[in-house]
């Protein structure tokens, strides 16, 4: 696993627990970083639960996204998703949670176009505004804390029909998220690259 497809793992599995973390009491826990998996699971066969705390890891969450980018797939991340659950702190207003990656080609430079995704049901009755806006504040201070800090956050924009909220981290990082009220999910993202892969999963996304 490349440096980068490891640190943006990480920021985003940090980034969930700062969400969590402000909005309930805070509690002393590692902080996951955890590879992801060499082969997508199954649906049926990756469905677990968090015994403490009861969140699910649901790949099939995973199905309202495009399978590929131009040929760069959207691959599961079954492994960090277990860990930010077992983390057990988006339990209060989380059910169930998913991650995604997908990562284009290494230029020269050592840098590429990639994407981490995840998509997290909300419990019943937990979705506001106000909790929206918190969701995303500290999910983007979460991922820009390592990538030079937030440099404006909470653009609103419209991307093929969908209301979608877009910070940037000083790093030239971006974050993207979307409530789908149909499914009360809540999808955000953080990527990098001309390619523009987050716009491009926004893009695909289907209800």
């Amino acid at each position: 696993m490349t440096a980068r497809r490891f640190r943006s793992v990480a920021l985003l599995a940090s980034a969930v627990v700062v969400v969590a973390a402000g909005c309930i009491p805070p509690r002393p826990s590692p902080s996951p970083a955890v590879p992801p998996p060499t082969e997508a699971p199954t649906a049926s066969a990756a469905v677990t639960a968090s015994p403490a705390e009861g969140v699910i890891v649901d790949p099939a969450l995973l199905a309202i996204l495009p399978d590929a980018i131009d040929g760069i797939p959207v691959t599961p991340d079954l492994e960090s998703a277990n860990e930010i659950a077992a983390e057990g702190l988006i339990a209060p207003f989380v059910s169930a949670i998913a991650l995604a990656t997908a990562f284009g080609p290494v230029a020269s430079s050592g840098l590429g176009d990639y994407v981490v995704v995840t998509v997290a049901r909300l419990r019943p009755g937990t979705f506001s505004d106000l909790f929206f806006r918190g969701w995303r504040d500290t999910f983007d201070a979460g991922v820009c804390e390592g990538a030079g800090g937030v440099e404006s956050g909470n653009a609103e924009t419209d991307i093929a029909g969908h209301r979608t909220f877009v910070g940037t981290c000083v790093g030239g990082v971006h974050t993207y998220h979307l409530h789908l009220p149909t499914n009360d999910v809540i999808v955000s993202m953080q990527g990098l690259g001309q390619a523009r892969l987050g716009e491009r999963i926004v893009a695909g996304i289907t209800e």
